[in-house]
């Protein structure tokens, strides 16, 4: 998890939910990749929302857009870009056990 500091401390984590909202919210899909030079405005606000609303599930799109600045926006999507890193899986340790086999006689 990355902390942040917004009303309050907040921790940035990307959950299976999250993904959905954001889906839910802009129509991208977050399994098929995305570049966050390239993500608009409110890509970018929806994926920090979906980060967010783990820790609090009362936390709404619009109250959160509120907390967003120009003073800010480029410190939270260092955090968002942390947090989707550490969320990434280890390709050794996520590998199924067939893979792993296969890799062990090669």
């Amino acid at each position: 998890m990355v902390t942040v500091q917004l009303d309050k401390e907040r921790h940035l984590r990307l959950t299976l939910r999250g993904m959905l909202e954001f889906e839910n919210l802009t129509g991208g899909n977050l399994f098929k990749g995305f570049d966050m030079k390239t993500m608009t405005l409110k890509e970018r606000t929806a994926l920090l929302w979906a980060c967010l609303i783990h820790e609090d599930k009362e936390l709404q799109y619009d109250d959160f857009i509120d907390m967003v600045d120009l003073g800010n926006i480029n410190m939270l999507a260092d955090a968002v870009a942390e947090c989707i890193t550490q969320s990434l899986p280890d390709i050794k340790e996520s590998a199924s056990p067939l893979a792993k086999k296969r890799s062990r006689r090669g």
